[in-house]
């Protein structure tokens, strides 16, 4: 094992982003312009235990970067304990503050699960996954771990503590080199004496695998992993999804063979970076003429659209024509309907009557250019307010005016479900 495999620092580049809980930590190697690699590791640990790799990964022409979960390793913790919706909406703001759009995500353990979730709410955004040991408790095992899984301990003015910490990773790992042992320990006082904390999120959290169907799905983990005997669960799954086991490697296989595990990662990556790239398949095309600007005509080629436009400062009393804003608001929200009804079929649940209401504001902006804003406000009254906004978060991902706009103008939305 290498020398920097024992502790928090390493060779590769490290750095934080400034977000709304507090700074995140991150260690990055390789070609910024390559595809993607978002690591998130297993808790209470930090990205460390992928350092001795990065270096391997960065030489495959990845961007690979490892980051700290909030809360562990150097990076803040957030103000209060999260749940692992939080954890996954989060991972998508430090992807949006280090400039990526369409990543590959690796997580380990809880960061697998977190992973998961993270896809499931943009599967838009994930071009592969490699699960590095993914914990698919059943609801007997998440009840039984979160009634006395990781208790936590009392720093002791003798160090007894200490004792405690090193008898936990001790018999989690009862093989790995004392240096790796000693590095974890430095992890498990960094987090503080509640470490279980992502923990309780995990057993709290059921994993939606059918979200993920389709998603090139890589397992990937050492034959001595702790959750090796989860194979047979996790291959059923993801029943697409090769398993790869590094004979003798622990949870640790990334410092233990980092040339190994790299080969194997950045093989999957790459085998599916073209997917940045999406193709386009038309499906329909419409044609409308229009004369005369915002004072003309508009004439539909494709359909029975005809009618006449007018400036809404000089809109007179019964006057029937309307304005490119409001052409725009009808055909985002009739498009957003309509992918909501996606949304509900993939997520097996119905939300019962729907209305997308589309505010759609032009304003100016620098140098007198012109520009909009829009604000979705969507209501189904029978829908749990929980089940509704999961469904529009999903929506958004589906729907070609969101996918359009992105990054372009702000879209707010609203959600008013029933209680």
């Amino acid at each position: 094992m290498s020398a920097h495999a024992t502790h928090l620092r390493g060779t590769a580049h490290r750095g934080y982003l400034e977000l709304p809980w507090g700074q995140v930590h991150y260690r990055r190697s390789g070609d910024t312009a390559g595809p993607a690699l978002v690591i998130v590791h297993q808790s209470p640990l930090s990205s460390a235990t992928y350092e001795p790799a990065m270096a391997a990964l960065g030489a495959h022409g990845l961007n690979a970067v490892a980051i700290d979960i909030p809360g562990f390793g150097m990076s803040d913790a957030p103000p209060a304990p999260w749940s692992v919706p939080e954890y996954a909406t989060a991972l998508w703001q430090i992807a949006d503050a280090l400039g990526l759009d369409r990543i590959h995500l690796l997580g380990q353990h809880t960061g697998a699960i977190i992973s998961a979730e993270a896809t499931r709410l943009r599967r838009d955004r994930v071009l592969s996954l490699v699960f590095q040991g993914i914990p698919l408790y059943s609801d007997e095992e998440r009840a039984e771990k979160a009634a006395g899984y990781a208790p936590g301990y009392l720093p002791a003015p003798d160090g007894s503590h200490l004792q405690v910490a090193w008898n936990r990773v001790r018999w989690l790992y009862p093989t790995i080199s004392a240096e790796s042992c000693s590095r974890q320990i430095a992890e498990y006082l960094s987090v503080g004496p509640d470490y279980g904390v992502a923990y309780r999120a995990v057993f709290a959290h059921r994993t939606d695998t059918d979200a993920l169907k389709g998603v090139p799905t890589l397992l990937l983990h050492g034959s001595e992993d702790v959750l090796d005997r989860m194979n047979d669960v996790v291959t059923a799954a993801f029943p697409d999804a090769p398993l790869v086991r590094v004979e003798g490697g622990t949870d640790f296989v990334a410092e233990e063979r980092p040339q190994e595990f790299a080969d194997a990662v950045a093989a999957h990556v790459l085998a599916h970076a073209a997917a940045a790239e999406p193709s386009f398949r038309p499906v329909l095309t419409a044609v409308v003429d229009v004369s005369g600007g915002r004072a003309g005509r508009a004439r539909s080629r494709t359909g029975s659209l005809d009618v006449a436009l007018t400036r809404p400062a000089e809109r007179a009393e019964g006057d029937t024509g309307t304005d490119p804003e409001e052409l725009f608001a009808a055909g985002y929200a009739a498009c957003f309907g309509g992918a909501l009804g996606v949304a509900e079929r993939r997520r097996r649940v119905t939300a019962g009557p729907v209305t997308v209401t589309a505010s759609v504001t032009l304003g100016t902006v620098a140098a007198g250019a012109y520009a909009i804003a829009v604000r979705l406000t969507v209501t189904a009254p029978e829908c749990p307010q929980e089940t509704l906004e999961e469904l529009v978060a999903l929506t958004h991902t589906i729907c070609p005016y969101s996918n359009a706009v992105r990054g372009n103008i702000e879209v707010i939305t609203e959600v008013a479900g029933g209680s």
